[in-house]
């Protein structure tokens, strides 16, 4: 069973890994898609505003510039690097007009794109009528020229565009090289609004996926513990009952034997022994129907009483109960001067049933501490033991119906787990708490609280 339920714990785990793995790949797909969606529109919007004749026409200017400043060169009035020079200050005179245009014009478009352009030079050559080709200019061994466009980083732009100008009209044949790059703005937050509705009902199914996976676990846990407080109920309670049936069979057989005709003496012996065990089964009996009655059933007759006298008194009665040879008491028993407001008959069974269980469970030197906690103003009662104690994986379940700690030989202790949960019932009528505090081999505090009236 435990193999089992273990099994099915595991398998569910991995089916929501797999789950996990096959939404994080579908929306992995999507953000690609979208991505490459949005970059295609985007560059079909530069494509347009790009070549529009208003922006083709300030292009022209620095074409018109640079073959003018050519023709210098040619005639040994400028050098190479003037040439560059002149080039990159006449991009750099009607860039601003440029970026205008741009922007306007990409403004006006149906999608509104937040969206930068840069257009730089990557090759120069020139080749004269004989063949013979000289670089003037070359991206990859000297730094990149910017002709038009807002500066950025290649490496956080995307190609869009090579293009080449050839003039052959100049006595050299011109061979322009460019590249145009553009870069997306904030494209984290353009994809997250462009994917929130996928996001949003992923994890939402999500949630409810992993809630609906924690609700079943936690069930099942629930049953599987229920019905092991069971099938431990109906063990301690046959072994309880088996004794005083065993007896009393043993009884009424002894009364039927011929031995026991005529004879008085073996007669009342018999019918005593009947007497006490219908006693016993008949107060086992009440334990089990009394002590599962809910706080909501409890009947309370409250009264205002000193509760160092009550305290005292319980405590005297009770070691008189047991063999004070073995067992200890230590008090701390204040003089509060605060009376509680309790019924008495249900707060001393509370009270003794957190003693027997001290015991029962190893206690030889128990403390009881009383007095009023000024924080959250209650009168608070405590029984320390020197017990086996309660491994903390435990302590939450202490108190529950019919619950019965299975560790180590805990369960050779006699009982039908109900003198807790009938003590915490009896303290919540009250309006008060209950708690514990304990380590295994190390004892346990339990400790009541009742509202000062």
């Amino acid at each position: 069973m435990q193999l089992k339920f273990k099994g099915l714990v595991a398998l569910s785990i991995l089916t929501l890994i797999a789950l996990i793995g096959i939404q994080g790949y579908l929306i992995h797909n999507t953000y690609e898609l979208k991505k490459k969606t949005y970059t295609i529109d985007a560059r079909n919007a530069i494509a347009k505003v790009y070549n529009s004749a208003t922006v083709d026409s300030i292009m022209w200017l620095y074409r018109t510039d640079f073959l003018h400043n050519l023709e210098a060169y040619q005639e040994g009035n400028l050098n190479e690097q003037d040439l560059i020079l002149k080039l990159q200050h006449k991009t750099a005179q009607i860039n601003p007009a440029f970026v205008q245009l741009f922007n306007e014009g990409l403004a006006n478009e149906k999608e509104s794109y937040d969206v930068k352009i840069k257009k730089v030079l990557t090759s120069l050559t020139l080749t004269d009528s004989l063949g013979n080709t000289k670089e003037i200019y070359n991206a990859a061994v000297q730094d990149t020229i910017l002709l038009l466009g807002e500066d950025f980083q290649n490496k956080d732009g995307l190609l869009i565009n090579n293009s080449t100008w050839q003039d052959e009209q100049t006595p050299v044949k011109l061979n322009f090289q460019s590249s145009i790059f553009m870069n997306i703005s904030d494209w984290d937050s353009i994809m997250l609004k462009e994917l929130s509705g996928l996001l949003i009902l992923s994890s939402l199914l999500f949630l409810f996926v992993v809630s609906l996976l924690y609700y079943s676990i936690r069930n099942l846990l629930k049953q599987k513990r229920l019905a092991e407080i069971k099938t431990d109920f109906i063990n301690n309670i046959t072994h309880e009952l088996k004794t005083p049936l065993s007896t009393l069979a043993l009884a009424t057989k002894t009364l039927t034997n011929e031995h026991a005709n005529g004879n008085k003496e073996i007669a009342d012996g018999a019918v005593k022994i009947i007497d006490r065990q219908n006693a016993r089964l008949q107060k086992l009996i009440d334990q089990v129907m009394q002590s599962s009655l809910g706080y909501q059933q409890i009947q309370l007759s409250k009264e205002d009483f000193n509760g160092s006298v009550f305290l005292n008194e319980i405590l005297d009665d009770y070691m008189l109960s047991i063999p004070t040879s073995e067992i200890s008491l230590n008090r701390n028993i204040e003089s509060t001067g605060l009376p509680i407001s309790a019924d008495k008959f249900y707060l001393s069974t509370a009270i003794i049933n957190l003693l027997n269980n001290a015991i029962k469970y190893g206690g030889t030197k128990l403390k009881v501490d009383y007095g009023v906690d000024k924080t959250d103003s209650t009168h608070y009662i405590s029984v320390k033991d020197n017990g086996i104690g309660i491994s903390p994986k435990y302590q939450k379940f202490i108190f529950e119906k019919f619950y019965r700690v299975s560790e180590k030989d805990t369960h050779n202790y006699k009982g039908l787990g109900l003198g807790l949960y009938y003590t915490k019932q009896i303290i919540i009528a009250h309006g008060g708490s209950i708690s514990v505090k304990s380590e295994a081999s190390k004892g346990s505090v339990f400790t009541i609280k009742i509202p000062v009236s």
